[in-house]
């Protein structure tokens, strides 16, 4: 819905933060490689550029890691704003014992609460990525799973949460890959769609996405996994990104299973080719380069940090996934909506108070758009839903003053992801395959607890390295070893259940049940079913009125 995603966009910097911001630090090997014997100790592995050195990440000798693998050319020079291309071999064994930079990105206050540091290094030479396994020369192959990182599509990283070493243990493959974010991995500008034998720009953030999978099929059985056994995973933005795949004719066949972690892409009306790149051409007037047949070099001339901060500052620029003809062929509602996405099985999800982690003081947050009294909520609703502005109120209705912020943030936790998720599921389920629909309702302690179940909170739980200054407590490990369980199987069979875990049961429209994830485990009615009806007649009137 375009209200709502606008909504999103101009959220994107606070949800940015909330997966951008979750690395502990990872030891990786003491002391270093300091004398000939530990560096002929290292696991090696050879791929298609050449062979590589990893590391072991734990006392287990199997339990190995390969960092900082470029999985294409980097995007430079002239190579900005084009697709991904082949990476080039290198010759003698490469050190891959350290992860490779973050792609370009603005600084993020709450990296001191999720990081326990100020700043992450970045570069604009940053396709990289990482593989965690136990597995290196086992005789059978053993499921991969592909993090995609959360951060709005403009902040982030592959090393974000440290996923690998906790999954891997459990006998899949992990993969964490970077790619292009902000202007650099989503302008969209007609002189790039003149200079494409696609006729298309944008999305190469996505591309990159799609360029790392097929690095997973070309590679991973070299570090014991299947290529024919692959789950994306995702949150937030990286949740929207699996989706985006999903939706999406090129990496057909390039993975078999999704995880959307509160993010999807079915519920909005993308915007098409024309809407992007008429907006983004404002960057060339930001940054004071007039539009010609030179602009282009002059674009691929300027420093990234520059672009970047010019774009940040212009709240009209889409920078989003757009409806190019090629990456897309259709818009994905429609795509979804028809049952014509990846015939894959999912496991999607919210969380029961998402949005209250965003501005909040807690991770360097000042200032919220939230709504204290029955007429700012009424004139906020009016400034996202327009015309629906009436029908949303009825929908989640406020009687009193005091009770506006808890009906805001169901009203806008359920808009921005519980509808998509179980939209999904819903679209899933028609089509004749597996869905597992989630509701993750934990609450953690201290200072978090006010906040509920908040956006990225069960990434924390599957990572199991926790925030700076969250309360650690015997129940967080309980409900971590629950997830981990099903995440770990839905990876290797497509399906959560297995012994020793609560039953879940795939999604069924008629009983309208999912999966609560939280103090208690087990099947509920799917929350606020009814009231979000009224966001599933506005995707329909829109989408109408597109054709």
């Amino acid at each position: 819905m375009r209200h709502i995603r606008l909504h999103r966009r101009q959220q994107s910097r606070e949800k940015a933060a909330a997966f951008c911001c979750m690395l502990a630090a990872m030891i990786l090997i003491a002391g270093g490689y300091s004398g000939a014997q530990k560096i002929a100790a290292q696991p090696r592995v050879t791929i298609d550029a050449g062979q590589l050195a990893g590391m072991q990440w734990d006392e287990n000798a199997k339990d190995v890691a390969f960092l900082g693998i470029p999985f294409a050319a980097q995007p430079v020079g002239k190579l900005r704003w084009q697709p991904p291309q082949p990476p080039a071999k290198w010759a003698g064994v490469r050190q891959a014992v350290a992860y490779g930079p973050a792609c370009p990105q603005l600084p993020s206050g709450w990296l001191p609460e999720m990081l326990g540091r100020k700043e992450l290094k970045t570069d604009e030479a940053c396709l990289y990525l990482n593989v965690w396994t136990t597995n290196l020369h086992g005789r059978s192959k053993q499921p991969v799973m592909v993090w995609i990182h959360g951060g709005g599509n403009v902040e982030g990283s592959g090393e974000m949460p440290p996923l690998g070493p906790t999954l891997a243990k459990h006998g899949v493959v992990v993969v964490s890959i970077q790619y292009r974010l902000q202007a650099l991995g989503f302008f969209s500008y007609a002189a790039l769609a003149a200079e494409s034998p696609h006729h298309a720009s944008g999305n190469y953030g996505l591309l990159d996405q799609m360029e790392a999978l097929r690095w997973v099929r070309r590679n991973i059985a070299k570090f014991g996994g299947d290529a024919k056994q692959v789950t994306i995973f995702g949150a937030s933005s990286g949740s929207e990104d699996v989706c985006h795949l999903m939706a999406s004719p090129l990496p057909t066949g390039l993975f078999q299973r999704a995880i959307l972690q509160s993010g999807t892409c079915e519920d909005y009306v993308m915007p098409s080719a024309e809407q992007t790149e008429v907006s983004d051409a404002r960057l060339l007037q930001d940054l004071g380069i007039q539009n010609g047949p030179h602009a282009l070099d002059a674009l691929r001339a300027l420093p990234a940090e520059r672009i970047l901060q010019a774009a940040a500052k212009d709240e009209q620029l889409l920078l989003e996934p757009n409806l190019d003809g090629w990456v897309f062929r259709q818009r994905p509602a429609v795509t979804f909506a028809e049952g014509r996405e990846a015939d894959v099985p999912v496991m999607v999800g919210s969380n029961a108070q998402e949005v209250t982690i965003f501005a909040s003081p807690i991770v360097g947050g000042s200032s919220s758009h939230r709504p204290k009294t029955i007429a700012e909520y009424k004139r906020w609703l009016q400034r996202e839903f327009h015309g629906n502005a009436d029908a949303v109120f009825a929908a989640y209705p406020a009687r009193t003053d005091a009770g506006v912020p808890k009906v805001f943030v169901e009203m806008d936790t359920d808009s921005q992801f519980g509808f998509g998720a179980h939209l999904l599921a819903e679209e899933t389920a028609r089509r004749g395959q597996k869905a597992y629909l989630y509701h993750f309702t934990y609450v953690g302690a201290g200072k978090f607890a006010p906040l509920g179940a908040f956006h990225s909170e069960e990434s924390i739980l599957l990572s199991k390295k926790y925030w700076t200054t969250w309360v650690h407590r015997p129940e967080d490990e309980v409900l971590s070893n629950v997830l981990i369980g099903y995440w770990t199987q839905f990876a290797k069979t497509g399906n959560p259940n297995a012994a020793g875990l609560p039953a879940w049961h795939a999604f069924n429209p008629k009983l309208d049940q999912c999966q609560e994830l939280g103090l208690q485990v087990g099947s509920i009615p799917v929350p606020h079913a009814e009231n979000m009806q009224v966001f599933d007649r506005m995707l329909k009137a829109e989408l109408q009125e597109t054709h």
